[in-house]
């Protein structure tokens, strides 16, 4: 089945880019457009998971009205730029920044006045992290040698080494020898 889907997926991702570049849409371009989209669920999931007394249904509420005002004020903002709403009015930096910033702001903002006026029952974290089981703590399918503590150092250390050089090479060599 899995193969199956890996094939479907990715047949189905071909057609959609070669429909998106017949578009006129670059990577840039959709990259973009994904925060109009979505950047209004980002403060009311993060009110949800910080804070105690954010509101469910206002979270929902924020979401969906921040992501109507982000694409009204994107068509808007490319309209007011250019009189013209075309694909590439849409795609201009000052055009999905405002899009982006309505979306974000917006639904903060309606989710945390949602949440002061209709407030939910104080949540209790505590609650949520003993019903939690950690993965750390989860050794199902772990044979003994796999859970022996000096095994689990060797271990530790092979991936410790091999993240810091790969560490160094990406962030310090490639950009180094990239340099003309």
């Amino acid at each position: 089945v899995s193969r199956v889907v890996i094939v479907v997926f990715g047949l189905f991702m071909g057609c959609f880019s070669i429909v998106l570049f017949e578009l006129g849409l670059n990577l840039g371009w959709v990259y973009l457009f994904m925060g109009v989209c979505i950047g209004s669920a980002v403060c009311p999931l993060w009110n949800m998971m910080t804070w105690k007394k954010a509101s469910g249904p206002g979270a929902i509420v924020a979401a969906w009205t921040g992501l109507t005002l982000a694409v009204v004020g994107w068509l808007i903002a490319a309209s007011v730029q250019s009189s013209d709403i075309t694909v590439d009015t849409l795609g201009t930096n000052e055009v999905m920044l405002s899009g982006n910033l309505i979306a974000i702001c917006s639904s903060g903002f309606i989710h945390f006045v949602w949440s002061m006026i209709w407030p939910q029952e104080d949540f209790d974290f505590e609650d949520l992290d003993s019903k939690i089981t950690l993965v750390e703590e989860d050794t199902r399918g772990l044979t003994a040698e796999e859970q022996d503590p000096v095994e689990l150092r060797r271990a530790e250390r092979w991936i410790t080494r091999r993240g810091y050089v790969l560490t160094f090479i990406l962030i310090i060599a490639w950009p180094v020898l990239s340099v003309p």
